[in-house]
């Protein structure tokens, strides 16, 4: 009997569980405060997202005869023309970049019609690059930089 009154008094003895409940309430509430207001402080609104940057599937083909490099779109996103520019770099450190508005560089659909300026580059479509006007030999290794200039970012490598 005596076994069963002690353990009354531990049940009936609730003094200090509401403040020490009150305290953890507090302290949750203070932290989803300041966790929310930095939230909304550091965040910049969207402002960090970052531009689209198209993927494609594009393969590289070299003619050490004639100087040439054939780039194919084999798949993937068309990309506006005036957004793409290539650069070759040769083994010895020389450097070449081609928009796609230089003479050394013409677009040609798949039938090969030359596609103009304001076109899209698209499945089956394929690019010329004459680099015998260039620094750059291209009949040793080069690395071919394929890149989307609205979004600076490179959408192929590929060394020849």
């Amino acid at each position: 009997m005596e076994g069963n009154k002690n353990r009354r008094k531990l049940t009936e003895d609730c003094r200090a569980v509401s403040e020490l409940i009150g305290q953890v309430l507090m302290v949750a509430i203070v932290v989803l405060a300041f966790s929310s207001i930095s939230l909304a402080v550091f965040s910049d609104g969207g402002a960090m997202n970052p531009p689209h940057t198209p993927r494609t599937d594009l393969q590289e083909t070299i003619d050490t005869g004639t100087d040439t490099v054939q780039i194919f779109h084999s798949g993937g996103e068309a990309i506006d023309i005036r957004y793409i520019k290539i650069t070759l770099n040769d083994a010895d450190g020389q450097q070449a970049e081609f928009n796609m508005s230089d003479p050394d560089v013409e677009v040609f659909d798949p039938r090969g019609n030359k596609l103009s300026s304001d076109d899209v580059f698209t499945l089956g479509d394929y690019i010329v690059i004459n680099a015998s006007s260039s620094n750059v030999n291209i009949t040793n290794e080069a690395n071919l930089y394929f890149v989307y200039t609205k979004s600076s970012q490179v959408v192929h490598k590929a060394i020849l």
